[in-house]
């Protein structure tokens, strides 16, 4: 209630200030106006400023000043907010967030030394400057008509505002003229009359030959103007300056009117050339200095140009002043100049090369001047040019400061500058998924024509660059990245400008140039690669994920993966339509690899392909539906980056293989004969023979794929990957090694396009084992049949007797199971064959697959330069061993 009063009470002092209306003058106005105010006040949406907002914001300005080498802002800054948070009050956050409001761009435009302006200067300045002070120190106090505005009308002349005469000796040394003498001088006042006419005169006369006229001989030839050795001298101090001369032009091009005196004309046309061609080079460099450059990269170029301009100018000078401060003897010798201008026109003849060259491309590449001054570097280390290398190799990393800036701020805190056209590593316009943003987000910049966009000397890093900088983005998104809050000493590319004391005299410059930058850019790339490999081994698990994966994928584990794989073949073989069934698939996974930390991020499905095809069909062939039967191993996005899409589909292969293979074992050793003497009858006819035989031949077969999968393929590519892994010294490296393993493995498994037609004769031998089991349990229920038709007619027939020759599961004895309740028609193959001739095709199918895959895996290996070449013969040789050992 107190506060309801002392807010009503302000109201009413608000609106009679605001509005002149009282409860007395007028009192239905001022009780809507008191209403409408009230009630604006208790339902206002505008909540206090949020101060920790306003804490953030700033311990952000202060983070960003040091990214980007402002370290000094950075502890003004935060000195001040320390000293704030001591005298802060309840209005400290909305003050400072107007600041903020009205800040502009402070990491631009912020100096340092703006805040000395802030300080109350310590000396006694005296007494603040007045304008009566200066009024009646000059004298126009007490001028009343100095203000006075001035009339320029048609009947005014210029005498109207002269008063008197003033003769002013030229001897006065008056420091100070009084209003009335200023107004009353005349231009012929300011004339100076010379003292010494003499050397006037003597000055003049030197002159003279700049204006002279080119006489005629007696044949009407022009004849040349003769000057002075000193004259061209002078000239030609004032064109290597950049000055107006009369013997040279703007470019440089000398006037052919003049000749040296006591000299040829070959002689002084050879020297003018000389110096011609170095005002030429001279002009390149100055005219390029004068063109406004927008970008950073090529402003620091500029300015290096200037700065050693302005260095040229001064040798200039030091060369003048002995010719105009002569402590001893001097030889005015044009040749001498040009001998002594030389050495220092020789590194600036280099430098405007390379800005012509850079001038005759249409469109230049913002660092195309660096690859021209690393080349240039170069060439003159060849040539033995000591003095150019060296200014050549200085200006370069000089220049490189400034381009080392991005890539220091993308290793060091994963950021781009914004529209830097220059720099080689571009972002997605759109934020993309945490999973890809290692392979999508961040690429290097390439030209129309597919080549990259960086510098030639860069090339070779550019992708450790790359990863280095990513790493860091990937340490954000997962809160492991720790900023350095100090400027570390190898934030800039320092190299000792002795190179040759420093690196030898033989020591190439590309090698001085990667020996610096690798170790610079080591220092960052070290730190970034290492944590986010220690956080995707401890904090993403990866090992254990990697070994879910080869126990899921490549069934390490034998006994889990057959129990997942049994328990399918079981429902295609009693033909349950439901086979598929999603559910009932990821149900089994989980049963068959519980031992598994992660077994609730599998998932198992039929692809809709699959699910088209009959349960019948796919009983028969190892072609269908088990290659749509897919595993899918859901994964942290982090560990997505080192398994990438193509290495997951590599291991779905895999698993599609290895577990066609044990639906041709599992037909083969699933049903067995019961003993003949269970059976009631003896086996020992010629089928029964071939029948063994093959079946023996294909079980020889799958356990040779076995061997050689599990001994040769896969347990040593995965023992290489694990130490491949450990020793990678990036993530990029892991990636590859990743990569390089399940590549690996799919070519040594015979799963490569290069081997797809070998790869489709094994596919058509587990085909022959399910056809042969097929015939077999035909050719049983035809004797069954036939038994039983005996029996009936002999009135012998007794249920309890009956043992006719069946198969039944490995793990059942004589009870009967679903499969022989089917109709065998719907369900089993050649029943139109006899079993002789369906073991006759099955004996010559497997002898010329067994002949093509030996000689087709030799042939290969023979003419491929593939690392899998190795094992593909070794695969042959086992077979062949094994043909030979069964003849």
């Amino acid at each position: 209630m107190a506060f309801a009063a002392t807010l009503g009470a302000l109201t009413e002092e608000l609106i009679e200030v605001i509005t002149s209306t009282s409860s007395q003058s007028n009192p239905g106005r001022f009780n809507v106006l008191k209403e409408s105010s009230q009630r604006t006040i208790r339902h206002h949406n505008f909540l206090r400023t949020n101060q920790f907002d306003v804490e953030s914001k700033l311990n952000g300005f202060e983070e960003h000043f040091r990214v980007v080498n402002k370290d000094g802002l950075a502890d003004a800054l935060r000195e001040r907010l320390d000293a704030l948070a001591l005298i802060s009050n309840k209005w400290t956050p909305d003050v400072l967030d107007l600041f903020l409001q009205l800040e502009d761009q402070p990491i631009r435009n912020s100096k340092l030394t703006d805040l000395e302006l802030l300080k109350k200067s310590d000396k006694d300045l005296g007494p603040p400057l007045r304008w009566d002070d200066i009024a009646k120190e000059d004298g126009w106090d007490q001028d009343r008509d100095l203000w006075k505005n001035a009339k320029f009308e048609g009947d005014s002349s210029d005498e109207e505002y002269y008063e008197g005469e003033s003769v002013v000796s030229a001897d006065d040394e008056l420091t100070s003229i009084s209003s009335a003498e200023v107004q009353g001088r005349k231009p012929t006042d300011f004339l100076i009359d010379p003292q010494d006419a003499s050397g006037l005169d003597q000055v003049r006369k030197t002159q003279l030959w700049r204006n002279a006229v080119p006489s005629k001989d007696a044949t009407g030839r022009t004849q040349k103007i003769v000057i002075t050795e000193f004259q061209a001298v002078r000239e030609v101090f004032s064109m290597l300056t950049g000055l107006e001369n009369t013997l040279f032009d703007a470019q440089g091009v000398p006037s052919l009117q003049f000749q040296l005196k006591h000299t040829s004309w070959e002689v002084c046309k050879a020297l003018l050339g000389s110096l011609s061609e170095a005002s030429r080079q001279l002009f390149v460099l100055r005219e390029f200095s004068k063109h406004q450059q927008q970008m950073p990269l090529l402003q620091v170029f500029q300015e290096a140009v200037e700065r050693r301009l302005r260095s040229f100018d001064s040798e200039i000078s030091n060369l003048q002043s002995r010719f105009l401060d002569i402590q001893q003897d001097v030889v005015v010798s044009l040749a001498g100049v040009l001998d002594d201008v030389k050495p220092h026109l020789q590194p600036l003849a280099c430098l405007s090369d390379i800005i012509q060259e850079l001038q005759r491309l249409k469109y230049p590449r913002p660092f195309h001047y660096l690859e021209l001054l690393f080349d240039a570097a170069g060439i003159a280390q060849l040539e033995g040019s000591d003095v150019v290398y060296e200014f050549l190799a200085t200006l370069f990393f000089e220049c490189f400061q400034v381009y080392l800036r991005s890539i220091r701020l993308w290793m060091e805190a994963g950021e781009l500058i914004e529209e830097d056209k220059a720099f080689f590593i571009s972002s997605s316009p759109s934020q993309l998924p945490a999973s890809q943003v290692w392979a999508d987000q961040y690429t290097l910049r390439k030209t129309t024509d597919g080549t990259l966009y960086v510098p030639r000397f860069l090339q070779p890093a550019a992708s450790k660059i790359l990863t280095t900088g990513k790493s860091v983005v990937i340490l954000k998104l997962l809160g492991k990245y720790q900023p350095s809050g100090i400027q570390s000493p190898g934030s800039l590319l320092e190299v000792n400008k002795d190179f040759a004391s420093t690196y030898g005299v033989f020591a190439p410059f590309s090698e001085v140039f990667n020996d610096a930058f690798d170790k610079w850019m080591e220092s960052k790339h070290h730190a970034a690669s290492t944590t986010l490999q220690r956080t995707l081994f401890e904090s993403c698990h990866l090992w254990s994920i990697l070994g879910a994966l080869q126990q899921v994928y490549l069934m390490t584990d034998g006994s889990r993966s057959d129990t997942f794989a049994f328990a399918v073949f079981n429902n295609l073989d009693l033909l349950n339509a439901n086979w598929h069934d999603r559910f009932n698939l990821t149900s089994l996974a989980h049963e068959a690899f519980s031992s598994l930390a992660s077994v609730q991020k599998i998932a198992v499905h039929v692809s809709t392909d699959g699910q088209a095809h009959d349960v019948k069909d796919i009983r028969q062939s190892v072609r269908i539906g088990l290659p749509s039967i897919r595993v899918i191993y859901r994964l942290f996005w982090p560990i997505r980056i080192i398994l990438s899409d193509e290495s997951l589909t590599q291991y779905q292969a895999a698993f599609t293989f290895l577990l066609q293979l044990r639906r041709a074992t599992y037909v083969l050793h699933k049903y067995r004969l019961v003993s003949d003497s269970i059976a009631g009858t003896t086996n020992t006819s010629t089928e029964q023979d071939i029948y063994y035989g093959l079946r023996t031949r294909l079980l020889w077969f799958c356990n040779i794929l076995h061997s050689y999968l599990n001994t040769m393929v896969l347990g040593p590519l995965t023992a290489q990957l694990h130490e491949t892994l450990r020793q990678a010294e990036d993530v990029a490296a892991m990636i590859a090694s990743h990569s390089t393993f399940t590549k690996q493995m799919i070519a040594q498994m015979c799963l490569g396009s290069k081997l797809d037609p070998i790869q489709q004769v094994i596919l058509d031998m587990f085909d022959l084992a399910i056809r042969l089991q097929d015939a077999r349990q035909l050719e049983s229920e035809r004797e069954q049949e036939e038994v039983q038709e005996l029996s009936r007619l002999s009135f012998m027939s007794s249920p309890t007797k009956h043992s006719s020759r069946r198969y039944l599961k490995s793990s059942e004895e004589e009870d009967e199971t679903f499969l022989f309740e089917q109709d065998r028609s719907t369900m089993l193959q050649d029943r139109e064959q006899t079993f002789a001739e369906v073991l006759s095709e099955i004996r010559a199918d497997f002898d010329r697959h067994v002949k093509f895959i030996t000689s087709g895996l030799k042939g290969v290996a023979r003419a491929s330069g593939d690392t899998a070449a190795g094992k593909w013969a070794t695969l042959a040789e086992m077979l062949e061993v094994g043909i030979q050992e069964r003849r």
